[in-house]
C-alpha cells in the first residue's frame, strides 16, 4: 500500500540519469526512520546494512547503495506538494482501515488541529526562521491526516481555515486551541458540513466572561465526572458541564455557538522529595457549534490535548525532530516522519522507542507492518 502511493510521486529528473528510483529512496527512508534513523547519513547506513534483503524483496539490482549526498539531493528535490498529496491519500487509507476495525465505527470523528515548530530548521546565514507546520489528526486513531506549512508572513489562523476546506471532510468535529477562537474559523467549518470545539481564553475576553457568567447563573444540561486516572506520578480527573443556553454579549457574531463547555481538571502530583501529593485545579471553557453529551465532549477535549502532549514528545525526543538541523526543505523530512508515525499508530505501537530499537535489528518486523504492503 505504501509503495504504491510513493511511486505516484513524479520524478522530475531526466530518465537517462535515474540510477535510483525516487519511490525506492522515499520508501527506504521511511523504513530507516522506523529503525531510528534521524539523518540522511543514517538512512544511507540503513540501506547499506540491509541492501541484500532490500535487493531481494524489491529487485533493485543496484551496483551499490546510493551515497548520503544522493539520498539528500533526491529528497530535497521532491516537490513538497506532491509528497503531501501522497501522504494525505495514504493517511486516508489508513484511517479507513482503522475505522473498519474499530469496535464502534459509527462513533463521532474528532479531528484535532495543532501547530508545531521545527526548531532546528532555522538558518541564520540565510535569514531563515524555523519552519512552523500545522497538522490535522484523527484523535481516536492518532493518525495524522495532513500538514500545511505556515508562511512566514501569516499565522496559524488563516492556515487552519484553509486546511479545513482542503481536507474535504464532512460530519467531523474539529478541536482547536484558543488561538483559533475566531468567527471565521467557525464559519469555515460550517461551510464544509463540520462542527467545532474550541477553547476560549483571554484573547476573547468578552466571550470568556460570557462563558463564566453562563456557568455561574445556569444549571448544566449534562454533567460528566471522569474517573481518576493515575499515570507517571500524577492522578488526574475531569468534571465536564455542558450549557446549551449560552448568554452571549454579541449573539450575532457568535451565532454558530450552540453550547458552552466548562471543564474542571483536578490533579494530584507526587513530589518525589517530600513524598507528598500536591493538588492543583484548573478550569477551562470551550464553545461548540454542536450539542453533545458531557461524556463525548470530555472524549474530544481529552483526545486533543493527549495527542499534542504525547505525539509531540515522540516526534521531538524519539524521532529526533527537535534536534534535526535539516534546513533545506525541512518539511519533507518531517512528512517522512509522519509516514512512519502513522504506520506505528495503525499497528497500535505504544512504546515507540523500544519499537525502533527492535526494528533496527530485524527488518522483517517493518515488512510485516499493516500499511506497508
Amino acid at each position: 500500500m505504501l509503495q504504491s502511493w510513493l511511486f505516484r510521486i513524479k520524478d522530475h529528473r531526466r530518465r537517462q540519469g535515474q540510477r535510483y528510483q525516487l519511490g525506492h529512496i522515499l520508501l527506504f527512508a521511511i523504513f530507516a526512520i522506523l529503525s531510528g534513523a534521524t539523518s540522511y547519513r543514517k538512512i544511507q547506513a540503513f540501506m547499506r546494512a540491509h541492501y541484500a534483503t532490500l535487493d531481494e524483496v524489491f529487485a533493485l539490482h543496484w551496483k551499490q547503495p546510493p551515497a548520503h549526498t544522493t539520498i539528500r539531493s533526491l529528497i530535497h528535490d521532491t516537490a513538497p506538494a506532491a509528497l503531501e498529496a501522497s501522504f494525505r491519500a495514504y493517511s486516508a487509507d489508513l484511517a479507513a482501515y482503522s475505522a473498519e476495525l474499530a469496535a464502534h465505527p459509527a462513533a463521532r470523528r474528532f479531528v484535532g488541529f495543532d501547530g508545531k515548530v521545527l526548531r532546528g530548521s532555522f538558518d541564520h546565514f540565510q535569514d531563515q526562521k524555523a519552519l512552523q507546520v500545522l497538522s490535522a489528526f484523527l484523535a481516536a486513531e492518532r493518525i495524522i491526516l495532513a500538514h500545511e506549512e505556515i508562511a512566514e508572513k501569516t499565522n496559524e489562523i488563516p492556515t487552519a481555515q484553509t486546511l479545513i476546506a482542503d481536507l474535504g471532510l464532512t460530519d467531523c468535529i474539529f478541536t482547536l486551541d484558543a488561538l483559533h477562537c475566531q468567527e471565521k474559523t467557525l464559519e469555515a467549518a460550517h461551510a464544509t458540513g463540520n462542527q467545532v470545539i474550541v477553547q476560549v481564553k483571554d484573547n476573547q475576553p468578552t466571550l470568556l466572561q460570557d462563558c463564566q457568567v453562563t456557568a455561574e447563573r445556569q444549571l448544566p444540561t449534562t454533567v460528566y465526572q471522569e474517573p481518576p486516572c493515575k499515570t507517571h506520578g500524577r492522578i488526574e480527573s475531569r468534571t465536564v458541564e455542558v450549557f446549551t443556553q449560552p448568554h452571549l454579549t454579541d449573539p450575532d457574531k457568535w451565532a454558530r455557538v450552540a453550547a458552552i463547555v466548562k471543564v474542571e481538571r483536578h490533579r494530584l502530583v507526587l513530589n518525589t522529595r517530600t513524598k507528598c501529593w500536591q493538588r492543583s485545579d484548573e478550569t477551562s471553557f470551550y464553545i461548540a457549534t454542536t450539542v453533545l453529551p458531557a461524556h463525548e465532549f470530555c472524549v474530544g477535549i481529552r483526545g486533543h490535548w493527549g495527542i499534542e502532549n504525547r505525539d509531540h514528545y515522540v516526534r521531538d525526543v524519539t524521532l529526533g525532530e527537535d534536534r534535526s538541523r535539516i534546513r533545506t526543505n525541512p518539511q519533507l523530512f518531517a512528512k517522512l516522519r509522519s509516514f512512519a508515525l502513522n504506520i506505528l499508530r495503525v499497528n497500535h505501537v505504544e512504546n515507540v522507542s523500544l519499537e525502533l530499537f527492535n526494528n533496527c535489528m530485524n527488518l522483517d518486523r517493518i515488512m510485516n507492518y499493516v500499511g506497508i504492503r
